[in-house]
């Protein structure tokens, strides 16, 4: 039983994993080009959904599972993977906590103005900016999965109105209103703020575009924290300066890093954080709980966790 993982990992958490699965192999490469030669054997291979399988899926005919080490799977939904008998996992629900509480942050710093507050403190300039309140604002949350779930239980203690979009209507305990996405025209008007927190399928690449930022209120703010597919960047771009909507909150980019060239570095009515809200102490250790649960589950034959319809993309 071979397992690859596509990220750097201590020779304490290689020996985990291999102890783990009695008789397993466990080797670690820090990038798919890297791993390349070393998984014509592999049994398993671990990356994140954003790097490039194909190649790797190619050079593997053995591989029967393929662990997501982020939530999202974007990269992974390949031809070869959807015609293959391959498992397919993910990382759901070990980033939510964190996620939703950086959310929070850039939600706060944006009322608070606090980058402004950063600026003239930098500058040596007593200015007080005024900022506003969370309380009382209605908070749209487009994407409502565990990540959405935990963003709309912290935002609930700030006395918000919480409006969720899902494909399918359902109870949910912190949500006062859910829609279907074929409601999204209708209610993106009524939101005070705009979260995403949608996965990346094909059904929602570019799901933000012009027509929807243009049915926001001006002074909406507007936060990704999911997929930078699921917005037209340039869209946004135009939006923002326009005037459109109010400002933006962003965690993760079309290209990554930044090009220093890019209009947001730039922009006074965008916070952004470079793709790091789900960096936290601990999240690598769970991560990685949940990849040798999987891993002895695999090496048994039973059913392993977070498993995913690969034809939905979660």
């Amino acid at each position: 039983m071979k397992l690859v993982v596509i990220n750097k990992l201590s020779e304490e958490k290689l020996a985990e994993l291999q102890n783990a699965v009695p008789g397993s192999v466990v080797e670690a490469y820090k990038s798919p080009k890297e791993a390349l030669p070393h998984v014509s054997d592999a049994d398993a291979i671990a990356l994140w959904g954003f790097q490039d399988i194909a190649p790797l899926l190619a050079a593997a005919p053995r591989v029967r599972w393929v662990h997501s080490l982020s939530d999202g799977v974007e990269r992974l939904l390949t031809k070869e993977m959807m015609e293959r008998p391959i498992i397919l996992t993910n990382s759901h629900g070990v980033h939510d906590r964190s996620v939703s509480e950086h959310t929070m942050a850039l939600l706060l710093s944006w009322m608070r103005r606090i980058p402004e507050a950063v600026r003239n403190q930098e500058a040596g300039e007593w200015i007080r900016p005024r900022g506003e309140s969370l309380f009382g604002k209605t908070i749209l949350i487009v994407g409502f999965g565990s990540i959405g779930r935990a963003i709309a239980q912290r935002a609930k203690v700030f006395e918000t109105k919480i409006l969720a979009v899902k494909k399918h209507l359902s109870t949910e305990l912190f949500a006062d209103h859910v829609y279907t996405q074929e409601e999204l025209m209708d209610v993106l008007p009524k939101a005070d703020i705009v979260i995403a927190a949608l996965p990346s399928t094909p059904d929602t690449e570019n799901f933000f575009g012009a027509d929807q930022f243009a049915a926001m209120k001006k002074t909406a703010l507007f936060i990704n924290i999911a997929r930078a597919s699921i917005v037209d960047e340039n869209a946004l771009i135009d939006a923002l300066e326009k005037g459109s909507i109010a400002g933006a909150c962003l965690d993760v980019f079309s290209k990554e890093p930044l090009p220093a060239d890019h209009p947001f570095w730039k922009m006074k009515n965008v916070i952004m954080t470079p793709h790091t809200a789900s960096m936290v102490p601990d999240f690598w250790n769970k991560l990685t709980a949940l990849l040798q649960t999987n891993f002895v589950n695999f090496s048994r034959g039973e059913k392993l966790m977070n498993e995913m319809d690969k034809k939905k993309g979660y």
